[in-house]
């Protein structure tokens, strides 16, 4: 028995309900210095485990003694916090006074103050949750250093000693790790990197990076390893696979694209297709546990910012042994389905193979070919018929994806031209049929892939008994109250969504339809919004419950192990099938599903703040400047407005629009003018100026330019049609 459970026993034993170390210390007759230090230890131990509660320095409770709940800080720059409670109740509000030095991130015991019902106190630290944060270092004028950080939830600025300082300067963007929490009213750090000066295009992208805890560079040990594996295909590691070189193969990627991890091959088999997905083998090359791998899981993700990619992989991998290129030998994992002319797979296989792609091949030309482009079509002659074929295919499988109850919605990402870092255009980035092709091609793929491992290959979808541990992405179903808010919203602008079908496949349905009634509509971003915020995260689980948004049974990530690192799970645990193995234990795999999860919401949330970042930037040299837009949110606060030219998103105060007094009718979901009645409503079309573009809080704010809108009279007509 371990000294921290002999210690509890005795604290049961004594009947020691509250106590603090000196009495505990007393009751045991322990006097040593060496010995005290080991119950301290012990106790604290005991606090990480939930079995006891720090109720104050030196001070415990049991916890099985107190309605103390547990739960994550969720801060705010004000000073006070609100406790996710790990119960998944109501959240609690915990007043800056209530705090007891805990900090915004940090896992806590909270017990709830008398006479309130909300509210709370934390009564104890259970883990701290930043170590290292991201900011501006500032002193003041008797040289106290401090880092005012980026995280605006962080509340408090982290003192930093003279000798921790690292030579920085004020107005540095810097990253500081803290080291203690206790000792004065600031969080103690010390300076462990300059990343450049605050409000520039390096320091402030820099800052984002690491405020996620993501690095441009890879270790030395890891760029010689990919050095040392970026050679030309083993013959005899090619004599070992299914040779696919003669077939007629392309990869159709982005213009800009640098490393093309899946192409195709589609061909006609009397009235159906046989579809071909080979995908770069990774894993062949990616041992698990060596370097590489240890420097791609620490990553999880390739993360995409508008002005730099930060790659899972090094490029000597991504962009060189294992990049599909044009012409060149490469090895791969091939998944081949024959599919019928409803879009069914009717027979599948998937094998280690080896490709020669005959094209690299844009979304640009493609669609350009489908098109008739006559240029085009005569120089890519060759692949001209299954482009065609392709086409046909992808209308077939997106028909029946959406009559399934798939969820389609739409994401208008910005198209950035930048140069030296600056930003020197914005326009939204374009979707085409030929974009679609691939997106339905690679969904089908992962489908086939985790239906053939759950079913064991029998097609009969139905998940064998004994199915062995895999990689599922899943998707759980939405909330049925927040579905419900997006109802009542729907309703007000003459939408019906049915209140008895928002649960299960009903739900999908009733979502599905509203997307697609409300289409180019005004409301449609409004709708979509709320129906995402509804949506459950996709993540990663070797658990199959499915993927409700895409409406499939069973479902996986299989073609990106470039640059996911679930991907490259999926294609060992193949690997290892394919040759027979037995089914690998879960634990393992769980384990890095959590963590792939975690690190896959960080990227995407990386990658908005260094959209928004740079749209900020962008409109920087914009102030002043008029432009036509579109009303696309309003809030009690606020009127959102996007620009028509460049799609960006900018926000008109609501005190400060100077002809009347303006309020925020929630019911029917528009401004109103106090004094003149006047509306503004979702699509309305305004006329705007820049007023302000600021790259420390990333806003972007608009001076309405007042015109003629509605009047009275059509006030009252429209209060009374609704």
């Amino acid at each position: 028995m371990e000294f921290k459970e002999r210690l509890l026993n005795e604290i049961k034993s004594a009947g020691l309900d509250n106590f603090s170390d000196r009495l505990l210390n007393r009751k045991l007759g322990i006097y040593s210095t060496f010995e005290k230090r080991e119950v301290t230890k012990a106790l604290d131990e005991l606090v990480q485990d939930g079995v006891l509660v720090s109720v104050e320095k030196g001070n415990y409770t049991l916890k099985d003694k107190c309605d103390a709940v547990s739960g994550v800080l969720r801060g705010n720059r004000r000073g006070f916090a609100f406790l996710i409670r790990d119960d998944g109740k109501a959240d609690l509000f915990i007043p800056h006074k209530g705090l007891h030095g805990a900090q915004s991130g940090d896992k806590v015991y909270v017990v709830p103050v008398k006479g309130t019902a909300d509210e709370g106190k934390v009564v104890s630290v259970i883990e701290r949750g930043k170590r290292q944060l991201v900011g501006e270092y500032t002193s003041d004028r008797a040289g106290h250093g401090f880092v005012i950080p980026d995280d605006e939830s962080y509340f408090s600025d982290v003192f930093i000693p003279t000798a921790g300082r690292g030579g920085a300067k004020n107005k540095d963007k810097v990253v500081v790790n803290i080291y203690d929490w206790d000792s004065g009213k600031n969080p103690v750090g010390e300076i462990t990197e300059i990343l450049g000066r605050a409000n520039t295009i390096k320091g402030d992208t820099l800052a984002i990076i690491r405020d996620h805890g993501f690095y441009e560079n890879f270790s030395k040990e890891a760029l010689y390893d990919a050095e040392r594996i970026n050679k030309p295909v083993d013959m005899k590691e090619i004599a070992k696979r299914t040779d696919y070189r003669d077939l007629l193969t392309i990869t159709i990627d982005g213009a800009d694209a640098k490393d093309f991890d899946d192409a195709i091959t589609v061909e006609r088999r009397g009235d159906g297709f046989v579809l071909y997905v080979h995908i770069a083998d990774v894993a062949h090359y990616i041992k698990q546990d060596g370097i590489l791998d240890t420097e791609a899981l620490k990553r999880a993700t390739s993360v995409y910012l508008p002005n730099m990619v930060l790659p899972m992989l090094p490029e000597a991998v991504s962009n060189g042994v294992c990049s599909l290129q044009e012409n060149l030998d490469r090895l791969t994992l091939s998944c081949v389905m024959e599919i019928d002319k409803t879009g069914k797979v009717t027979g599948n296989k998937i094998v280690e193979s080896v490709i020669k792609s005959n094209h690299r091949m844009t979304y640009d030309d493609v669609q350009k070919i489908l098109d008739g482009d006559k240029k085009l079509i005569e120089k890519y002659a060759d692949v001209y018929d299954m482009i065609t074929c392709a086409r046909d295919l992808e209308r077939i499988l997106n028909a029946k994806r959406r009559n399934r109850g798939s969820i389609n919605f739409i994401s208008e990402e910005p198209k950035f031209t930048i140069k030296d870092g600056k930003v020197l255009d914005v326009a939204p980035y374009p979707y085409y049929e030929s974009n679609l092709i691939i997106e339905e091609f690679m969904l089908l793929a992962n489908r086939t892939v985790a239906e053939f491992v759950a079913t064991d290959g029998k097609m009969n979808a139905v998940q064998s008994k004994n199915a062995k541990t895999f990689v599922y992405r899943v998707h759980d179903e939405p909330n049925e109250i927040k579905l419900e808010g997006l109802r009542r919203f729907a309703g007000g602008f003459g939408y019906r969504m049915d209140g008895e079908a928002l649960s299960g496949r009903a739900a999908a349905e009733s979502l599905r339809t509203l997307m697609e009634e409300s289409r180019d509509k005004p409301e449609y971003a409004a709708f979509q919004n709320l129906a995402l915020r509804s949506m459950s995260k996709a993540v990663y689980s070797t658990d199959n419950i499915g993927h409700y948004g895409l409406a499939f049974r069973f479902y996986t990530h299989f073609t990106s192990p470039i640059r996911r690192y679930p991907d490259l799970m999926v294609h060992r645990l193949l690997a290892l099938y394919l040759a027979g193995a037995e089914s690998q234990k879960k634990d393992h795999y769980e384990s890095e599903c959590s963590y792939a999860s975690l690190r896959e919401q960080i990227a995407a949330d990386a990658e908005r703040t260094s959209i928004k970042y740079k749209l900020v930037e962008y409109m920087q040299d914009k102030i002043g400047q008029e432009y036509e837009g579109a009303v696309s949110g309003l809030t009690e606060w606020g009127m959102y407005v996007e620009v028509d030219e460049t799609h960006i998103e900018g926000m008109v105060p609501l005190r400060e629009i100077r002809s009347d007094f303006f309020e925020f009718d929630e019911e029917h979901y528009r401004i109103v003018g106090r004094r003149t009645r006047r509306l503004y409503r979702l699509g309305d079309r305004v006329r705007i100026r820049v007023k302000d573009a600021n790259l420390e809080q990333r806003i972007i704010d608009y001076e309405l330019i007042e015109t003629e809108t509605t009047d009275e009279k059509d006030f009252l007509a429209d209060s009374a049609s609704v």
